[in-house]
């Protein structure tokens, strides 16, 4: 009877299991393995490496056996299997063989059904992205721009990719929110201090009485919000592909979490924050109005050296600023020398996330960014669904993150009447 390559990566995957229940009921106690169960662990684990020796092999031999009936050269893998983290991550894509990310995979059910996933911690400053607008298509080798252009004989190794905006979360310097479970309560201050009392000099018997006060306090949730991305992929384009695809995928998800996160952020921020200066022109900013906004009132009470104000605005927004003219031009260094991205003496970050100028836009942001509170859920969920559709395999993304301004007067924006 033949080797049945699947039987023994299912028996792997049994002993796997019972590795890693070993691990988990190791650390729930706290404590290192005994003798016994690390001569379990060490044995289920050489047995593990023995069954996929076996079914890579009985694999190799299956295609042998075809070509030779074909009269065709053998297939072989034109990518090794797990000698790196992207690798081992491709191999799963393509196979779902989770032997390689076996530190990383979960199994969840949908639709009655056992769908493998990996969880991958997020960098905190990792790459970001811009995501114009979602694609509403499968991937695929029919259509060039579905996916067919990286298939080509003869193509390069790979695909030139955009740069875009990165996550500015800790560029801005926003306040981390600990804690656990979907929405967490974080408390602020929600009243502005009061002046002390003057009271007398105490010479009779304690009649003089000081005055009492307490502080007023508020709450802010921060209740996590799921971000979720499909991506769907033809068995054809996974096979056929020369571009390493899955190495531009992953890149591609981490650049439109980023522009998600700056989204996020800004809209934020365009919510609950302070409308610092409404311009005069509906269409432009004048000489003198980020004054305004830099020497609001409230604002500069927040402007300390440990975590100094910064703008956020587009691009272009940028560009009408440092081109207003007087004499000197008033926000750009003239005559020439170097440029800096600063007004103000403070620091300009660009994203897209914000308005563009039109009326009624909030087109520039700023303020000290450590009073934007933020909750991420570490983990950017991977589900590899080849079940839903035939033919494909269905990449399933999400995360879950959320930002909150704890004090409105530290932040806020510049907004454009409506005409």
């Amino acid at each position: 009877m033949k080797t049945n390559p699947r039987e023994l990566r299912s028996q792997r995957e049994d002993l796997l299991k019972q590795a890693i229940a070993l691990v988990d009921g190791a650390e729930d106690e706290k404590r290192d393995f005994s003798a016994t169960e690390q001569t379990k662990y060490d044995g289920l684990l050489s047995e593990a490496e023995a069954l996929l020796k076996r079914a890579e092999r009985a694999e190799s031999m299956t295609g042998l056996e075809a070509s030779l009936a074909s009269g065709r050269a053998p297939a072989f893998n034109r990518t090794r299997l797990g000698d790196s983290e992207a690798r081992a991550l491709g191999a799963f894509f393509r196979t779902g063989d989770k032997g390689a990310v076996r530190e990383m995979a979960f199994t969840d059910q949908e639709g009655g059904k056992a769908i493998d996933g990996v969880e991958i911690t997020l960098p905190r400053t990792g790459p970001g992205g811009e995501m114009r607008a979602v694609v509403d298509s499968t991937m695929n080798i029919t259509t060039a721009a579905d996916g067919g252009a990286a298939v080509p004989t003869g193509f390069a190794g790979a695909i030139a990719m955009r740069r875009n905006e990165v996550d500015l979360t800790p560029k801005l310097g926003c306040r981390n929110i600990p804690g656990k479970g979907t929405t967490v309560n974080y408390p602020f201050e929600n009243a502005a201090p009061n002046v002390f009392a003057t009271a007398a000099e105490q010479i009779d018997a304690g009649t003089a009485k000081f005055e009492r006060d307490a502080a007023v306090l508020g709450t802010k949730a921060f209740t996590l919000a799921k971000k979720a991305r499909r991506v769907e992929l033809t068995e054809e384009l996974l096979d056929d592909e020369d571009v390493v695809i899955m190495d531009f995928v992953s890149d591609w998800i981490g650049r439109q979490i980023g522009l998600t996160r700056n989204t996020m952020l800004a809209t934020e921020v365009a919510a609950n924050g302070a409308s610092l200066k409404t311009f005069a022109s509906a269409s432009a900013i004048a000489a003198g109005e980020p004054e305004a906004i830099v020497f609001n009132g409230d604002l500069g009470f927040y402007l300390d050296d440990a975590s100094p104000g910064k703008w956020l605005m587009r691009n272009p927004t940028f560009g009408a600023i440092a081109s207003i003219t007087g004499n000197p031009r008033l926000y750009a260094e003239t005559p020439g020398g170097s440029f800096a991205h600063e007004i103000l003496g403070y620091q300009v970050l660009l994203s897209t996330a914000v308005a563009a100028t039109a009326a009624s836009a909030k087109d520039v942001m700023f303020g000290n960014w450590f009073y934007v509170g933020f909750r991420e859920d570490p983990a950017l969920r991977l589900i590899r669904d080849p079940y839903s559709v035939d033919g494909l395999v269905i990449l399933k993304y999400s995360f879950r993150a959320v930002y909150g301004v704890l004090q409105a007067a530290a932040i806020g924006y510049g907004v454009h009447p409506s005409a």
